[in-house]
């Protein structure tokens, strides 16, 4: 997407009983995806406050823009809820009366977000497969109308499926029951996926030296990607994908072997994507510099001269048996 990563989930209260028209029994909600004169309108309940400065803007600001809008809805079947369409590069006003219209039979409503309709999506019945979590936990979604997404990660996942309109960058594995896609260890397979790719793109084009990729991941020797270039030389490049923009990262104790040791440490670099899932995805390459290294004080830096803080952890097996006696 174009815009900056910055989210505004909002509920569409279908059975809820809030802004029901006077009328029919019918939610406010469902018109917040039906095109009026080029423009969607999004309709958000009196009792929501919408906090512009989570979405980038400050105290003053009377709209913030662009914002890209989720709108999730409780399915009756299940009882789950999930992403069922949303705005790009919408604006969203403080006051929730900002822009008045007459809709349905003639009834006035009041809406405080507006976006092209063009850039708004409203999936199928059979396409509302992307699960929100609302278990009681730190982030998921609550009982306000108004949600920002969450954790990085979540907002990460939930970027690269706008992005592909609706479809999961993975489709399920053939013989298994149904997909899981909101699970950790896919979300992490995801984002490392995205990484390598994005790594192998660099050093094949131009920009990288147009140098051939081979993946040596599965042979567990310590680093992801052998980088030869035309000359014969070659790089041992470990790729790290991160959802966010916080650049921290772990190495195995393999590939921390390899990275310290004399045998490879000159060809050794350390590739990490930020934000791998989205469309500002940014890499990081460090490489080893031998001559601000000072003994067993070694230096990885970027090219505009950003140093690796080098912190190790020490982890530990435990394990216990039964004692026989006779």
């Amino acid at each position: 997407m174009n815009e900056r990563l910055r989210w505004s989930i909002g509920k569409r209260h279908a059975s809820s009983g809030r802004g029901y028209l006077n009328d029919g029994n019918i939610g406010l909600e469902v018109l917040n995806l039906a095109p009026f004169d080029g423009e969607v309108y999004g309709y958000v309940p009196r009792s929501a406050r919408i906090n512009l400065k989570n979405l980038g803007g400050s105290s003053s600001d009377e709209s913030v823009t662009p914002v890209t809008v989720i709108w999730i809805a409780r399915n009756p079947s299940d009882k789950k809820t999930y992403v069922v369409g949303w705005y790009k590069s919408a604006a969203i006003f403080k006051n929730n009366n900002h822009i008045k219209l007459k809709r349905s039979k003639g009834f006035d409503v009041s809406y405080q977000i507006e976006a092209p309709a063009d850039e708004a999506v409203l999936l199928p019945i059979d396409q509302r497969l992307f699960k929100i979590p609302t278990s009681k936990k730190e982030g998921n979604l609550g009982q306000s109308p108004v949600w920002y997404g969450g954790k990085d990660e979540f907002r990460a996942l939930v970027a690269a499926y706008v992005a592909a309109d609706g479809v999961f960058a993975e489709e399920p594995k053939a013989g298994t029951k149904g997909a899981k896609h909101q699970t950790d260890p896919e979300l992490r397979q995801r984002i490392e996926l995205a990484a390598i790719r994005h790594a192998t793109a660099y050093y094949r084009s131009k920009a990288g030296g147009s140098q051939a990729v081979r993946s040596v991941e599965k042979d567990g020797i310590g680093w992801d990607l052998n980088v030869t270039a035309p000359t014969g030389a070659v790089l041992k490049v470990e790729v790290k994908g991160l959802s966010g923009r916080d650049l921290v990262v772990e190495l195995t104790p393999n590939e921390f072997a390899k990275m310290r040791s004399t045998e490879h440490r000159a060809q050794y670099i350390i590739y990490v994507v930020t934000e791998a899932l989205t469309s500002d995805a940014r890499s990081h390459v460090f490489r080893h510099n031998a001559e601000a290294s000072k003994g067993s004080d070694l230096v990885w830096a970027t090219a505009d001269g950003r140093q690796l803080e080098i912190k190790q952890i020490v982890a530990a097996r435990l394990s216990a048996r039964y004692e026989t006696t006779t």
